[in-house]
C-alpha cells in the first residue's frame, strides 16, 4: 500500500469504531464531536444498547436514538459528554468508476482490518436506492463501516455483499443521505429525552408508553425517564413489575406510582 495511502487510514483511527450488541458486531463511525455514531441498523436489529469499541480498546456504552430500516441507517449516542474526533465525509459527488477505495472494519471480529479497491460502478440500484459498487473485501463486521477515498473522505457507508460472489460489494452513497443525517442529529440534541422505538427505530419525542409511529410498547420509557423500573410490595419486600396491581408473592395490592 502506498505511504500517501497509509497516511489516509492513520487519520481514521480515531473516528472508526468496533460496534457491539448481544447479537452481532459490526463497525461505525463518529459523525458529530459530541459522540453521535452511524452504522447499519441492521448491525443493531432490535437491540436498544450496545457497546462502542474504541481503537484504543476503551469501550463505552451507546444509546441507540434512531433508525432508519428502509435506508439500513443508525445512529448511536455514545454515553459520555467527551468530545471525540469526527469523521471528515463527502459533500459532493467528485469520485468516478475507477478510482481507489478503501473498507475499514471489523470483519468476523477481526478488529481494524483495512482492505482495498475500486469503484466499480455508481448508481447501482437495488430496491429503489442507488448504491456504489465497489470490488473491495468485505464480510460480515464489514456492515456500517466507511467506504474511503483516497482524499481522505468517507464517500459510502459499507452495508451490502452479494452472497456466495467475489468481489462485489455495495456502499450508501454518503452525499445522498447527508441532509437526512444532519437533520436526524439535529432532532436529537433539541430533543434529547426522546425515546427510541426497537421495533420500528422511531425516535418518540412524547413522553407516552406507546410508540407513536407503530404502536408497540417502550420497555426502556421508565429507564429513560429515571422513573422505578419495578413496584416494591410494601407487605413482603417482592419486587414487582411497574404495571403490576397485585403482588406475585403475597397478592396485596400493590400502591399507584
Amino acid at each position: 500500500m502506498k505511504k500517501q495511502n497509509l497516511g489516509v487510514i492513520e487519520n481514521f483511527k480515531d473516528v472508526i469504531v468496533v460496534v457491539k450488541t448481544d447479537k452481532s458486531i459490526g463497525t461505525g463511525f463518529i459523525f458529530d464531536q459530541s459522540g453521535i455514531v452511524i452504522t447499519n441498523a441492521h448491525v443493531i436489529e432490535d437491540t436498544s444498547e450496545c457497546e462502542i469499541q474504541m481503537f484504543d480498546k476503551k469501550s463505552y456504552k451507546g444509546k441507540i436514538i434512531e433508525s432508519n430500516f428502509d435506508l439500513d441507517i443508525a445512529f448511536i449516542k455514545i454515553e459520555t459528554n467527551e468530545k471525540f474526533h469526527k469523521a471528515k465525509v463527502a459533500t459532493k459527488k467528485d469520485y468516478k468508476v475507477g478510482d481507489e477505495v478503501f473498507a475499514y472494519g471489523n470483519p468476523f471480529g477481526f478488529e481494524d482490518t483495512v482492505t482495498k479497491g475500486i469503484i466499480s460502478a455508481l448508481d447501482r440500484e437495488i430496491n429503489g436506492f442507488n448504491y456504489i459498487q465497489t470490488d473491495v473485501s468485505v464480510n460480515p463486521g464489514n456492515s456500517g463501516g466507511p467506504l474511503i477515498d483516497t482524499k481522505g473522505r468517507i464517500i459510502g457507508i459499507n452495508t451490502l455483499k452479494i452472497a456466495d460472489a467475489s468481489g462485489i460489494g455495495f456502499a450508501i452513497p454518503i452525499v445522498d443521505i447527508l441532509g437526512y443525517l444532519k437533520l436526524a442529529i439535529q432532532k436529537f440534541k433539541l430533543t434529547p429525552d426522546g425515546i427510541y422505538c426497537n421495533v420500528c427505530g422511531y425516535r418518540n419525542i412524547n413522553s407516552n408508553k406507546w410508540c407513536e409511529n407503530c404502536g408497540a410498547k417502550l420497555p426502556q420509557l421508565s429507564e429513560e425517564k429515571g422513573k422505578k423500573k419495578f413496584k416494591k410490595c410494601v407487605a413482603c419486600g417482592e419486587k414487582n413489575d411497574v404495571d403490576a396491581i397485585w403482588c406475585k408473592r403475597c397478592g396485596h395490592k400493590l400502591d399507584a406510582e
